[in-house]
């Protein structure tokens, strides 16, 4: 009889092997189970495999070593097989000649399966103080978890604040990195450009040249020819520094030797250093020079200085240091800006760092009756941040405090109360007063614990007498109305 082979593999499941079988046409279906491989081995499966063949109008067989399958197998009259070559040579049981029962299995009796199902109550349940009874105390289970759950309060608490203080020395700097409980900060650095100008008053006079000397030359013919001696021809003293004159206007000296004209002439430079005697302008100065000879007859004058306002060194030095003082006050303004609150400014640290410009008008050696200076300059100065000094001043407070207190919040203050004074060594020394409040140190569990299921008053009085108070405990019920404070010790907030 031709037999469809179906082997399994590891991953199929009942209606894997359904399909599988679907395709089959012959009589007789074996399925061949993996080796020492557990599959299908639910008997409702093999149940459902065997009416699917059976639908099929086809004989199922398994080929399987596997006990478990070979026990349902038989159960089931399913033929099964060690190996395939045994299905050739054994014979196939026939798993649809079942015997049948010698007798009809009688039909259920639902009424006693109910029976067994829903016992009836006991006689006792059924009486009316039972019942009432068993209803009371689910009315007062039911209550008891309103009485614990339901209610909450909140206790407001102003407790009596106490004051911390400490004087402390401090030194802040550049060298330190860190804040030190000791009293050591570092000392930052800040720096700034400004520029300004300022005048003021020339205090020194001088002597100027004001006029020109004036006076006559008298030139002589070394030739035998006419010269001509045009306007701007110059002479000079043979001293040194030579003083220079030169001709107003033109001459000419006629010719032959020792011939003379005089010509007027006026000094080239203003002053009475002009002012020569006679004889002293002797010599011609450019080509002229060797066919003439020159000399002033009579003293040159009129040349003549004036007096006028100069500004002196000292009036240099005065106005710098006065404007090196506006450009300082104008640095530590802008530092003051620049600076977080509460930050502390070293205003003895303040010092030029570069002069980048310095102009003075009119220029040294001018006269000028005032002195004008324009300055351009960088400051540094040092500082230190709030934040170090509320650290310090916070740790120097916190190795006093008695561990039955707390500080209150934000309520740290600092103020100078000495220096600062910045030494050669760059450290800068000062003193602060540091302050805070304090409160006690209010352990919630043993609050809540005191007050837990008690009348509001009752309650308040004894939170009262075993704090300290500044005023009654406000205690706040939710519900309004109810008469107790919560039994559960988390229904209770404490407040302050």
């Amino acid at each position: 009889m031709k037999t469809q082979v179906i082997h399994l593999e590891l991953h199929d499941d009942v209606v894997s092997v359904r399909d599988k079988m679907s395709s089959a046409k012959t009589a007789r279906i074996l399925l061949v189970w993996p080796t020492r491989k557990r599959l299908l081995d639910r008997n409702l499966d093999l149940i459902l495999l065997q009416r699917h063949a059976a639908s099929l109008g086809a004989q199922l067989g398994l080929v399987t070593r596997s006990a478990e399958i070979r026990r349902a197998a038989k159960e089931l009259g399913l033929p099964v097989f060690a190996t395939t070559a045994e299905t050739q040579t054994k014979a196939w049981q026939n798993s649809s000649l079942r015997p049948k029962p010698a007798r009809r299995v009688p039909r259920p009796d639902l009424q006693g399966l109910r029976a067994e199902a829903y016992p009836p109550e006991p006689a006792w349940l059924a009486r009316p103080a039972v019942r009432l009874t068993f209803f009371s105390l689910a009315v007062v289970a039911v209550l008891a978890m309103v009485l614990l759950f339901v209610p909450s309060a909140g206790i407001s608490l102003d407790p009596k604040l106490q004051e911390q203080s400490l004087i402390l020395s401090v030194s802040a700097s550049p060298k330190v990195t860190s804040v030190n409980v000791a009293g050591s900060l570092p000392a930052h650095r800040l720096s700034v450009a400004v520029e300004g100008s300022q005048s003021a008053q020339a205090s020194g006079q001088a002597s100027v040249p004001d006029k020109l000397a004036q006076g006559v030359a008298r030139f002589r013919n070394l030739t035998t020819s006419v010269i001509g001696i045009p306007a701007g021809t110059v002479i000079r003293t043979t001293t040194e520094p030579a003083i220079r004159f030169v001709t107003t206007q033109d001459g000419v000296v006629a010719a032959g030797v020792g011939k003379t004209i005089d010509i007027p002439v006026q000094a080239l430079e203003p002053g009475s250093v002009g002012n020569l005697p006679a004889d002293a302008l002797i010599a011609i100065q450019g080509s002229l020079g060797p066919h003439l000879a020159v000399t002033n007859p009579q003293p040159t004058s009129a040349g003549a200085e004036r007096t006028v306002s100069m500004p002196t060194a000292g009036d240099r030095a005065l106005l710098r240091e006065a404007l090196l003082t506006d450009l300082r006050q104008q640095a530590l303004d802008q530092f003051a800006t620049r600076l977080a609150p509460g930050d502390l400014l070293f205003p003895e640290t303040l010092a030029i760092h570069q002069v980048s410009g310095e102009t003075y008008l009119p220029a040294e050696g001018r006269a000028g009756e005032a002195l004008a200076l324009t300055m351009q300059a960088e400051f540094t100065i040092q500082y230190v941040l709030a934040s170090d000094l509320e650290t310090l001043a916070a740790a120097a407070l916190d190795a006093g405090l008695a561990s039955d207190l707390l500080p209150v919040a934000d309520t740290l203050t600092i103020e100078l109360a000495g220096g600062p004074v910045s030494q050669a060594d760059g450290v800068t020394r000062f003193e602060i007063l540091i302050s805070r409040r304090l409160k006690p140190n209010i352990n919630q569990f043993t609050i809540s614990r005191a007050v837990q299921g008690l009348p509001p008053a009752t309650a308040s009085q004894r939170l009262e007498s075993i704090l300290p108070l500044t005023s009654p405990p406000q205690i706040q019920l939710v519900p309004s109305w109810w008469p107790w404070l919560p039994f559960l010790q988390f229904r209770i907030l404490i407040i302050g």
